[in-house]
């Protein structure tokens, strides 16, 4: 049986990305918001959001249906499975005065009735979300269901890492899974312990960890300190090829027109058009 992310966020040992997220809105600002916006742009190109329709799988802190929203998108429809998530995008809707082109739902990326209750999408927007659901291959499949006849799907999937230095993948999906059965004070060693590995890795890059850290903010608004606890709570985990997923998603009729590899252990992104 395998292990579903919907099933389990709510354990009191096992890491819940909303949580994460409703401390993650307490840093944000406009430069944060900017940030994330530049980075839809950057991806999707800067006449593409305007006047589209958006769907935000796995919507998390609500900090992109946001982005999505000030970009003017005609429609923007934000979903997620943890209550948690779903208060923080809300919370976000309503700092917009509840504009009638966001909706905000809660379903399963592995809903398959689900999903079809939404219709279809120009942008269907999925970033870092269906690795963690505990059936990725199901979850891919099922927004294959969301794209419209000239959409496109912004999606982000952590890459195959084989890299023994860095730590190979299977070798991350073990720690987290033994993370997210630990007590606090357990976290809190490991936390501390990849802290650590992190800068030590910095250093050897040759780049300030201090200014790294500062300005880790550019990165599509994120907050450095968040996405500690993400990456090691991030459990269900799973992974793959930049090949492997623009062969699995050609079985549906889409095609990776842009592509932006990770470098080990991080997320690889796609973009893919209806053929």
């Amino acid at each position: 049986m395998k292990d579903l992310y919907e099933n389990t966020y709510q354990n009191n040992k096992h890491f819940s990305f909303g949580k994460n997220w409703q401390l993650f809105l307490e840093s944000l600002n406009t430069e944060r918001i900017n940030s994330a916006k530049k980075s839809l742009l950057d991806f999707l190109g800067k006449n593409n959001i305007k006047g589209k329709t958006f769907v935000d799988i796995g919507s998390g802190s609500g900090l992109f249906s946001l982005a999505a929203y000030k970009l003017g998108a005609k429609k923007v429809v934000s979903v997620d499975i943890d209550q948690f998530s779903l208060k923080c995008v809300n919370q976000l809707r309503q700092n917009e005065n509840n504009p009638n082109n966001w909706e905000i739902k809660k379903g399963s990326a592995l809903d398959l009735k689900f999903i079809k209750t939404l219709g279809t999408f120009d942008i269907v927007y999925s970033w870092g979300v269906l690795h963690h659901t505990g059936d990725m291959y199901q979850a891919l499949k099922n927004v294959t269901n969301l794209v419209n006849k000239n959409g496109r799907l912004y999606l982000a999937i952590y890459n195959d890492n084989q890299i023994a230095l860095e730590g190979t993948s299977a070798f991350w999906a073990k720690l987290k899974k033994y993370y997210n059965n630990c007590n606090n004070l357990i976290k809190k060693i490991i936390e501390f312990g990849y802290i650590i590995y992190y800068v030590l890795g910095l250093v050897v890059g040759g780049k300030n960890p201090v200014s790294y850290i500062k300005n880790y903010k550019t990165l599509r608004g994120m907050n450095f300190w968040t996405d500690i606890k993400d990456w090691l709570g991030g459990y269900p985990y799973e992974y793959a090829t930049t090949v492997h997923i623009i062969d699995y998603f050609g079985e549906f009729g889409l095609k990776c027109t842009k592509l932006n590899p990770a470098r080990s252990i991080g997320c690889n992104e796609f973009l893919l058009e209806r053929k």
